[in-house]
């Protein structure tokens, strides 16, 4: 007889695939969708304030987070124990554990804001699309899009010899009146990616779609940066910026 090698979880968890966390109930939602009820694995957890471990349960709460689709909508329900600090002279009282998939007051799952990511990012999707596609609100897509530039790796210290150049619009056309001439102005919201075009890793996010906003962005290089530049590709809608790096960078 075949005996199972490794641990044993339940077929709800085992798809549902949120580590850290097993499956205590599923419903379908009236107006589709489902609200899937999750408790995590472990109760013990350290105190925030001064790292105490604790596993006394002072009570039960349960935060809802949105999540990535599954066969449509999927909301979450994190049932999660309110500890008791098992350090007497601690000032924090009681704490609530927090985990890399669902940090301290998430409204998202952390594979959802990866997936946001990915779909703006990577694939060129604009944000208020991805927001519909994934049941959330046009901030929260641009939030997270706004955090991983705040992240990004140091630019000068990598040696990057292909540039990878994109463009994509993250919301749709909006109107502004001027407050000068009082006249209404078409407002089209632009972004460019640069990333590594060996390896895919984002360089850089900046405004617009001209020459303007990626000159802006070569000339906070520094020199010996930007000779390294072999070449350049990009969206073929934007060949007039391709012909400038290939100016300023040298490339032919």
């Amino acid at each position: 007889m075949i005996e199972p090698t490794g641990s044993r979880r339940d077929a709800a968890s085992v798809i549902f695939n949120l580590p850290g966390y097993h499956v205590i109930d599923a419903i379908d939602l009236p107006l589709g969708g489902r609200r899937v009820i999750v408790r995590a694995d472990t109760i013990e957890a350290g105190c925030p304030e001064c790292g105490v471990v604790s596993a006394r349960v002072h009570g039960w709460c349960r935060q809802r987070v949105k999540d990535v689709p599954h066969a449509g909508p999927a909301e979450v329900v994190v049932v999660k124990p309110r500890l008791v600090c098992a350090e007497r002279a601690c000032p924090r009282r009681t704490f609530t554990d927090s985990t890399a998939e669902l940090p301290l007051r998430a409204r998202c799952t952390s594979r959802l804001r990866q997936a946001l990511l990915t779909a703006v990012v990577d694939q060129g999707q604009p944000v208020d699309q991805v927001a519909r596609n994934h049941g959330v609100a046009w901030w929260t897509v641009q939030n997270t899009v706004n955090t991983a530039v705040d992240m990004l790796d140091d630019v000068d210290a990598l040696r990057v010899k292909h540039l990878g150049i994109d463009e994509h619009r993250y919301r749709r056309v909006r109107w502004f009146r001027d407050a000068d001439t009082n006249a209404w102005r078409r407002v089209e919201p632009w972004m460019t990616t640069l990333v590594n075009a060996a390896s895919g890793q984002v360089l850089g996010i900046v405004d617009g779609r001209d020459s303007a906003a990626v000159e802006g962005w070569l000339d906070a290089r520094s020199q010996a940066w930007r000779d390294r530049i072999a070449g350049a590709c990009q969206d073929f809608c934007v060949s007039g910026r391709f012909h400038f790096l290939v100016r300023f960078t040298g490339a032919g």
